[in-house]
Order: C-alpha cells, then structure tokens, then sequence
C-alpha cells in the first residue's frame, strides 16, 4: 500500500503537471498565424512528449499495477533504465540530415580507410 502512494506522489503528480502544460502549449500553439511555427511547436513538443510517456509510462506500469508478473516488471525495468536513455539522441535530434552529416564527416575523418575514402 506504501508503495502504491509512494507511486501516485512520484509518478502521477508529475505526469499530471506534464499534462497540464502541454495542454497549455498546444493552446498556445494553435492560436500561432505560422504553419512553420505551429510545424515546428509540434515537432519539438512531440518528441519531447514521446521521451515522456516512455520514461513515465513504464515506471507507472511498474509500480502501479500491484499484480503484474516478475517477468513484466524485470521487461519494464530494463526497458526504463536502459531503452528510454539509448533512444533519446534518436528523439531529440529532429535535425536528422544534419547530424548524418556530422556523423559522417567525423566517420571519414577518424576511420577513412574502412569507408572507402583512403588517400
């Protein structure tokens, strides 16, 4: 029961505040004149939120529902300790042209040889 209410302090109240704001931006962001502003507003809000409800949505999974099996929990555990941070450069990096660009260009500069650039 302890941990249950421990679960609604540290896990809902914090989503639920999430929710609010978000709430409020995307309020804000119809209201904008600019379909590239609005565009953009949502890129960045959707990426965001989609870290979020992966981050929260195991960790309340876990320790919200009390009759889950062991197995489901280890599953959540690991994919809330390790999948949410390993898929968090992919999600936070709405400027994908630009970082294959520097991904290659770091590539070429450190290992030229195994890319087929060799002088």
């Amino acid at each position: 029961m302890v941990i249950f209410l421990m679960g609604i302090v540290i896990l809902l109240i914090p989503v639920a505040l999430i929710l609010v704001s978000y709430g409020c931006i995307v309020v804000t962001v119809v209201r904008m004149k600019s379909a590239a502003g609005q565009l953009k507003a949502f890129s960045t809000c959707g990426s965001h939120l989609m870290v979020v409800i992966l981050f929260y949505g195991s960790a309340i999974v876990t320790y919200m529902i009390p009759k889950s099996s062991k197995e489901l929990k280890k599953l959540l555990s690991v994919f809330h300790a390790m999948v949410t941070p390993m898929v968090n450069p992919l999600i936070y990096s709405p400027k994908k042209k630009d970082v294959k660009g520097v991904l290659r260009r770091v590539a070429t500069r450190n290992f030229p040889c195994k890319i087929g650039v060799c002088h």
